[in-house]
């Protein structure tokens, strides 16, 4: 049952969670120059990176569900910063704070699936969570993409950041099992 609303809460979540090509055409609309955009790609991933690191670690130390939620609740930051970005470093700084995002939340993500079920079901459980992930990806471009086009860059981005908080609210309600009693399934 806990694995159950934990899929269902991603699957909420991603539809916040558009293609990362909004964030560069926004980019661009707020003033970043077109040959910029790789050099902000790939600040992006740095910051990713580094923040894996230590979001593994916290991940390890503080709770999985602990993690994603404080990633996702800076997602949700991010997508809303993105809705009033008005110049290029403002868009520099909303980008590596994404990266922050991928670092918190992504790596708790999958450790969580391994929580939340038994060994044996574990191939099952992440077959199903990369399914919930991969059936709301498009829906959510469409989603933005419908958003952008009728209500503009600040509708499309507040909406998503929104959805990310409902996310987080209804993955409180996720229980996770003590690390002993996971392990004894």
């Amino acid at each position: 049952r806990n694995f159950t609303w934990f899929l269902a809460t991603l699957a909420l979540f991603t539809l916040a969670n558009s293609t990362d090509a909004f964030l560069l055409l926004r980019a661009t609309s707020a003033g970043v120059s077109a040959s910029h955009l790789p050099l902000l790609w790939a600040a992006l991933h740095v910051a990713k990176v580094v923040v894996s690191i230590l979001g593994g670690d916290l991940s390890d130390r503080l709770g999985r569900k602990r993690l994603i939620l404080a990633g996702w609740v800076v997602y949700a930051g991010v997508y809303a910063g993105f809705a009033f970005a008005d110049g290029p470093y403002a868009v520099w700084a909303l980008f590596l704070i994404y990266g922050a995002y991928f670092g918190l939340a992504e790596g708790a993500e999958k450790a969580l699936v391994a929580d939340l079920v038994s060994p044996g079901r574990r191939g099952t459980a992440y077959g199903l969570y990369n399914l919930a992930i991969g059936i709301t990806v498009l829906p959510a471009s469409l989603l933005m993409g419908t958003l952008w086009h009728f209500g503009g860059p600040e509708l499309a981005f507040l909406t998503s950041a929104g959805i990310g908080i409902l996310a987080a609210i209804l993955l409180s309600r996720v229980r996770v099992p003590a690390p002993d009693v996971a392990q004894a399934q």
